[in-house]
């Protein structure tokens, strides 16, 4: 049976990254994806068991883009237009609740808006065959604001800019689950749900006008394939495939991992960029369980649009990741006599 789910799984990765055409951003992007799961998916919220982990991943796209070929901007204001993307995430599994917490912040910027978000999230988890099921749902508040400071009005009183508000607030409600084992996972994320339905004024608590966040559905998976030639190499190619309902995109990101601790790899994103990674996690051997959660990684891409043709071109995307993690329960240890299909009953 659990062979057969991951079979079509990955054959449903295929065929929808087969379809794909462009894809409009609402929701911040990064390339180490399955670094930051409990973002577009509640229920990879404390995907480890047994650990509280911090997260922190920047991206900064587009380098050196300084010319949005649009008269009602100026250059000079152009120049501080470049997506930045940060996140912040600090999750943990806790016993008493069947399930983990999550807490993600995030602040992304696009153009001459900037959003800035809060979600906050629980994901029951049990046993399920030979892996952990995870069902989770989150609550997300997102401040949106418009620097009209860089734009240049075609008119005096342009009632354009007028209806324009410079800061909206906006509640809504993920959902997500994922399925993981030790060889391989796969998700099903859906953030901004109350959006979908009501597009023009979805649980908003300020502000007439503005852009409204678009509701977005994810699917991902990966898997670890150990090579036979050399056990201490291992091969994990993951994917990414996301919608609004209109357009969708994808991405894939495939590391080669040596002896648990360096990794590195190529990464791509549809339309968007080529991606080199690497990092490592340089305690994982160590004896101190203090110091062998942590794992960083940097990542340089090479944009793959007309970005990289224009005279203020972009020289690409730096995306760093910092993660920590450490076990916060002792590990079970079982003894004695009993029944074997009880041993793994109170995991969770």
């Amino acid at each position: 049976m659990r062979k057969y789910i991951q079979k079509v799984g990955l054959l449903v990765l295929l065929a929808m990254s087969a379809m794909m055409s462009g894809f409009a951003q609402d929701d911040a992007q990064f390339t180490f994806f399955p670094w930051v799961t409990s973002y577009y998916n509640a229920g990879g919220i404390g995907e480890q068991h047994n650990t509280l982990c911090f997260t922190a991943d920047y991206n900064n796209k587009y380098l050196g883009w300084g010319d949005l070929s649009t008269t009602a901007i100026t250059n000079d204001s152009a120049k501080h237009t470049a997506p930045q993307d940060f996140l912040f995430s600090v999750e943990s599994y806790l016993k008493k609740l069947h399930g983990s917490l999550g807490l993600v912040l995030v602040h992304d910027r696009l153009g001459f808006y900037s959003n800035t978000g809060i979600k906050l999230g629980y994901a029951y988890k049990l046993r399920v065959g030979g892996g952990n099921l995870g069902i989770g749902v989150q609550a997300s508040l997102y401040n949106q604001k418009l620097d009209a400071s860089g734009l240049r009005p075609t008119q005096e009183g342009d009632p354009t800019l007028q209806q324009l508000n410079e800061s909206t607030l906006d509640l809504d409600f993920n959902f997500g689950v994922l399925y993981k084992t030790d060889q391989w996972y796969l998700g099903l994320g859906w953030t901004q749900i109350t959006a979908l339905f009501d597009k023009k004024q979805a649980l908003r608590l300020s502000g007439e006008h503005g852009s409204q966040r678009s509701s977005q559905l994810y699917l991902h998976g990966g898997y670890t394939w150990v090579m036979p030639f050399n056990p201490n190499w291992e091969l994990l190619p993951q994917a990414l495939v996301k919608t609004d309902f209109s357009t969708f995109q994808w991405e894939v990101l495939v590391l080669a991992r040596y002896n648990g601790v360096y990794w590195g790899g190529l990464g791509y994103r549809f339309q968007d960029a080529v991606s080199l990674a690497f990092g490592a996690r340089p305690f994982y051997n160590s004896s101190n369980i203090y110091l062998k959660g942590l794992d960083v990684g940097v990542s340089y891409g090479i944009t793959a649009n007309s970005l990289a043709y224009k005279k203020n071109r972009s020289f690409g995307d730096v995306e760093v990741v910092v993660r920590y993690c450490f076990d916060i329960y002792k590990p079970e240890v079982f003894s004695g006599y009993g029944n074997s299909r009880y041993i793994y009953k109170n995991r969770y």
